[in-house]
């Protein structure tokens, strides 16, 4: 019989995941029976699907276009006209827990497809190096006599609520002391880059993360006060560093800033956080949830034309939620600081690159992965970097009714202003209005669709209101399937 080259390589990559899975079976198997080990495993696969009628590549990073066509040809230097974006893409992840005995299990994480995965664009899972496949996160949990100790490539990037989260994993060494009842704790340290181990010439040009943080919990009340040290000597900080780029037009960016970041511009950053979180129930009804962040430091630039620059910069929220049986409200507030005056000797911007962070989504649109505006998760943009730059207040109205046990209906409303625009700019983000609905096909599978729109707000009009804007809508649909 012939064999095409393509179907013998998938019969042979189909051969190799039979039997590691063999193997792997039997080694558990083998062990089980002789220390009782237990292995649970849980996961989700999800499917979305996306239209924007005013993208700008947004399925990789480009975010949206809320300009006409003269606007966006002034300001992008293209032709044509903004096109709408519309694609699908999915995710599969699980997460095994590998528990040895009592005392000591190992947690891990694995991405089969990874996030934001797009249909016709994604890696082949069968290359030499695994694809878009991969071990997120991995690491050992110890109950010790004096505490927890957990230790590996483990979750972060998350505290509090899910205000200013950008989930992520971090290599951590993580102790969480045992306390009298109701009180909680922890301290870990984060390596986030290592250089030294592997370059002689750079001594202590690592970036590592310190942090401390106790918390009280007790019938309606959980609060949270935590520390944090940033020290970053990573001489190739590409997260930090943005350039100008000639593309643009009009002025339409701060004076320095463009919407892509790249090259080796820090030569030491120290951050210091304070942060607390507060969750407390006023009635039967209503909770009282609240967040604060502030971080502040100093930034020492290797190109010496540029000011070395103090950092102060804060974040908050406070949101009441009210649950009334078949119906759940939102009302809430979130600001992060913004800086018109990138290039001084103060940066009071809270984060360009997450922004309001990429798990803090109660809007589609403004703080949605897709349209990339507050939200970073998909990268730097033009309107995006733009928009995190000059920081942000907004309010949010929220409600979800649940009308039968498979169907809950969604409304959402919310409007936003600039923290701190430039001068000649309209601090005006708009107003957004979204609607959605969720249905649970099977106890584990649940179908949703979203309707957002974006009235865009006179900050995207640019300086001295020289540009015409588009609104945009989006409509998403989602298959959710979890076990």
């Amino acid at each position: 019989m012939v064999s095409f080259p393509a179907q013998a390589g998938r019969r042979k990559e189909m051969k190799k995941i039979l039997a590691t899975a063999v193997a792997l079976g039997l080694v558990v198997g083998v062990a089980a029976s002789a220390s009782a080990l237990e292995l649970k495993i849980k996961g989700s696969y999800q499917v979305d699907g996306y239209y924007l009628n005013q993208g700008n590549g947004a399925a990789g990073g480009g975010g949206v276009i809320p300009w006409n066509d003269a606007s966006y040809r002034a300001v992008t230097g293209k032709t044509g006209h903004a096109g709408n974006d519309d694609w699908y893409e999915n995710e599969f992840r699980i997460k095994p827990n590998l528990i040895i005995n009592d005392k000591i299990q190992i947690k891990s994480e694995i991405r089969l497809i990874d996030s934001k995965t797009v249909w016709g664009h994604q890696a082949d899972l069968r290359t030499k190096n695994g694809g878009n496949m991969n071990v997120k996160k991995l690491w050992l949990l110890y109950d010790s006599p004096i505490g927890r100790w957990e230790i590996g490539r483990q979750p972060a990037g998350s505290w509090g609520s899910n205000f200013v989260n950008s989930g992520t994993a971090a290599d951590r060494i993580m102790f969480r002391p045992n306390l009298p009842e109701h009180w909680h704790g922890y301290a870990f340290l984060e390596k986030q880059v290592e250089n030294d181990a592997y370059k002689s010439n750079l001594d202590d040009n690592d970036s590592d993360y310190y942090e401390v943080s106790a918390g009280y919990t007790k019938n309606r009340t959980n609060v949270w006060l935590g520390a944090g040290l940033t020290r970053d000597k990573d001489p190739a900080d590409a997260l930090s560093q943005v350039g100008g780029t000639p593309a643009l037009k009009l002025g339409i960016y701060f004076p320095g800033v463009a919407p892509f970041y790249g090259g080796a511009d820090f030569q030491r950053i120290t951050t210091y956080h304070t942060k607390g979180f507060l969750k407390q129930g006023l009635t039967d009804n209503l909770t009282l949830v609240g967040e604060f962040d502030y971080k502040w430091g100093h930034k020492e630039f290797t190109d010496t034309s540029k000011p070395d620059q103090d950092i102060s910069a804060w974040a908050y929220f406070a949101a009441l939620a009210g649950n009334y049986g078949n119906l759940s409200t939102t009302l809430g507030y979130a600001h992060i600081d913004g800086d018109s005056k990138p290039n001084d000797n103060t940066d009071h911007a809270y984060d360009v690159v997450n922004g309001t962070g990429t798990d803090f989504q109660p809007l589609y649109i403004l703080t949605g992965s897709a349209a990339n505006i507050l939200n970073g998760d998909r990268g730097p943009c033009l309107v995006g970097t733009m928009v995190r730059q000059a920081g942000v207040n907004a309010f949010v109205a929220l409600a979800n009714y649940k009308t039968t046990d498979k169907l809950t209906l969604h409304a959402g409303i919310g409007t936003g202003w600039a923290a701190s625009q430039p001068a000649g700019w309209d601090n005006a983000y708009g107003w957004e209005f979204d609607l959605g609905a969720a249905y649970k096909l099977y106890n584990n599978l649940t179908y949703e669709v979203h309707f957002g729109y974006w009235a865009v707000g006179d900050f995207a009009k640019g300086p001295n209101s020289e540009l015409d804007t588009q609104d945009v809508y989006l409509v998403s649909h989602s298959l959710t399937m979890k076990f």
